[in-house]
């Protein structure tokens, strides 16, 4: 099925149409699935509002994305206090009248005059940046364009002059140079942004080490320390990372110096004082936050200012005038806040029980500390803490949600032997009246790659399975970063394996203790996730009724020559080593399927604009699958001509749309009698 990969022949562009055409139209046409849309529908009216990406200034300055019920298009707001009155700061529908962009980022200068605002078409990653005077809400002269800022974000100069970003000189995905020799380049406002201002590349920078595939970023991360940091981005765990004073920055005379190499394990720095504060995965796979000099830093010997913790992962860490903050997580599913001053240690106590939190500071000269707390039942909270008083106010911009239906919802948080005996954390929702009689729809739900924590997440859509009577249990198999850098490891390159035999364990165990059974399970998974349940279907077909994979990564052999495929190497290894290669094969789930194999059900969606995993890679899958597969069990594709990765990019009632057709063809195939297929 080579041919496949060609987009440009007509017939197989002919066959991805009627494809499409053919799995939405048997969609449409189970019961149910409208309902499950009107339901969601009427949940985000009933909202009246929602509120997301608020980000505020050291003055206390408010920004933030907000959509109401009825709109497809957030725009961005703004409130000079939080009391203030709001004000709209821009609409994206006015960008331009031929075609609809949306914002998808948005960076306020340090003194919250000037937004940076990124904006893109439905699907694309590609974005053009303006920039937009608070005081005026005008758009300010100047266009930047090539970017794709949701990978190299966008940092303002300490000055509010200007912002570095990530220059993309080819934006077609379809391009064999998509994402390659990208530039960190500064665009001073007013300037002709046609102009690139070099500042951390392959070109302009020689003393630095980049390979074509790499991302060359720039970070700001506080305009009073004096320093930029340069850093050689990808999906690596981590990082070369180089050093330059900002007042430096366009001096040839002054080059970027080596801070620390990949080696070396630094995960997140900052400056204080003459030192360092960092995150070190070095002789620590659960991290541990160490101290050193600025001007000759030792990452071998640093002073250890919190040590490792034993069944904690330390996640993340913020300077304030009070002393160091700092999360960790166990298992990937409950979250801790501590403090650390003066080499005191403690816990700090949290409003309430949270699966994951994310700190954020105004930096080491302010008190501040804003604390997100969220879960897989609990809609993300905001919290601002007192240190003084040892308390917590809550700074909730939305609504409060309230949703009956998931007033019985409990989680349980378990680990269970896998094939080789090591413990996988699961996490089962469930109602807290249900009965282990074997008669329960289970969706599994898994990711496992790139070190990706796993967090626990809220998704009233995603809930609705369990509103339905069924169980949803999310396997945070090897692969992951839940457990540390040795969890990412034990499922990486030639490690893989254990990804989707974790999966398969935790399948096999709920089956065992009496939740589901093979006839009522289901298994869900979306981009590098589509390796884990593609390999876990392939592998184990008979434990799966029906399975959903969106944007899947499938054909893992062919993997770096798809957009950001040399990127990807890092992660899943390169035919061109035997061992790795051997690795991509038994990760292949196109080559595991097998002619006359009785395969469950299977929906599989993908988009034609899609950045990171070609339509081609799943379009393959399912034709192989459909040819070779010896059940009745419909196999759908459903391609969207419109759609990106995942559906980024999507408006809120294509995503209920996209959530109903997983669910819905999941409970259809899985036997739920209010979803069955319409005459």
């Amino acid at each position: 099925y080579r041919n496949l990969e060609n987009l440009k022949d007509s017939t197989v562009i002919n066959w991805l149409k009627q494809q499409g055409t053919y799995a939405f139209d048997v969609l449409q046409h189970i019961s149910g699935r409208q309902e499950l849309i009107d339901k969601f529908i009427g949940s985000d009216i009933n909202k009246g509002f929602s509120i997301y990406n608020i980000k505020n200034t050291v003055d206390g300055q408010y920004f933030y994305m907000k959509a109401l019920s009825h709109e497809d298009n957030p725009k961005l707001y703004y409130r000079a206090t939080k009391s203030s009155p709001e004000i709209l700061l821009y609409d994206p529908s006015l960008y331009s009248n031929k075609e609809e962009y949306q914002v998808n980022l948005y960076k306020p200068d340090w003194n919250g005059e000037k937004v940076a605002v990124s904006l893109s078409k439905k699907g694309e990653e590609a974005s053009e940046i303006i920039v937009v005077e608070v005081a005026t809400t005008k758009v300010l002269p100047g266009i930047v364009k090539n970017c794709t800022p949701s990978i190299g974000k966008i940092h303002w100069l300490s000055d509010n002059s200007g912002f570095v970003y990530l220059h993309v000189p080819v934006i077609d995905p379809n391009d064999p140079d998509y994402w390659l020799n990208t530039r960190a380049v500064v665009y001073k406002i007013g300037s002709d942004s046609k102009k690139l201002n070099d500042v951390f590349s392959k070109i302009n920078n020689p003393e630095v080490f980049l390979n074509p595939e790499d991302f060359p970023y720039v970070r700001n991360y506080d305009p009073n320390d004096g320093y930029l940091f340069g850093i050689i981005g990808g999906v690596s765990s981590f990082d070369d990372m180089y050093i330059k004073e900002e007042n430096t920055l366009f001096s040839k005379k002054s080059p970027w110096r080596l801070l620390c190499k990949q080696a070396d394990k630094v995960k997140k720095v900052r400056v204080y004082n003459d030192s360092l504060i960092f995150i070190s995965g070095k002789n620590a796979s659960k991290f541990k936050i160490c101290k050193t000099a600025i001007k000759n830093p030792d990452f071998d010997t640093p002073e250890v200012l919190v040590s490792e913790k034993k069944d904690q992962v330390i996640t993340d860490f913020e300077l304030t005038k009070d002393g160091l903050f700092f999360t960790t997580v166990r298992n990937g599913v409950e979250a801790r806040l501590h403090h650390f001053k003066d080499a005191k240690e403690k816990e700090i106590k949290l409003p309430n029980p949270s699966g994951g939190i994310l700190i954020r500071s105004k930096g080491p000269d302010y008190s501040s500390l804003r604390v997100s707390c969220n879960g897989y039942i609990n809609a993300t909270t905001y919290y601002n803490y007192d240190f003084l008083n040892n308390t917590f106010s809550l700074e909730n911009f939305n609504p409060k949600s309230e949703f009956s239906d998931f007033k019985n919802f409990i989680v349980e948080e378990i680990e269970i032997p896998s094939h080789d005996g090591v413990l996988v954390p699961l996490s089962i929702i469930r109602d807290k009246n249900l009965k282990k009689n074997n008669a329960n729809r289970t969706l599994f739900f898994g990711y496992g790659s790139y070190g990706a924590g796993g967090n626990p997440f809220y998704d009233p859509n995603l809930l609705s399975w369990v509103s339905e009577g069924g169980i949803l249990a999310i396997a945070h198999v090897r692969g992951g970063g839940e457990k540390g850098e040795a969890w990412h490891k034990a499922g990486y390159k030639t490690t893989k394996p254990n990804t989707w035999k974790d999966m398969i364990a935790c399948t096999e165990y709920m089956i065992k203790e009496g939740y589901t059974s093979p006839e009522l399970t289901a298994i869900w998974g979306s981009s590098a996730g589509g390796i884990l349940a593609g390999r876990a279907m392939t592998e184990r077909p008979d434990l799966y009724k029906a399975v959903v994979l969106t944007s899947p990564a499938l054909n893992m052999l062919r993997c770096e020559v798809q957009p950001n495929g040399q990127n990807s190497i890092k992660e899943f290894g390169t035919v061109k080593i035997k061992e790795e290669f051997e690795a991509l094969l038994e990760m292949d789930s196109y080559h595991h399927i097998k002619k006359g194999e009785k395969y469950p059900a299977t929906l599989v969606t993908g988009g034609m604009k899609d950045g990171r995993v070609a339509i081609w890679d799943p379009a393959k899958f399912v034709a192989r699958l459909q040819t070779s597969n010896a059940s009745d069990h419909p196999i759908l594709f459903g391609v969207n001509f419109e759609d990106g990765h995942a559906g980024i990019g999507n408006t809120p009632v294509e995503l209920f749309e996209k959530y109903a057709d997983a669910l819905s063809f999941a409970l259809w195939q899985t036997g739920h009698p209010d979803y069955q297929p319409k005459e």
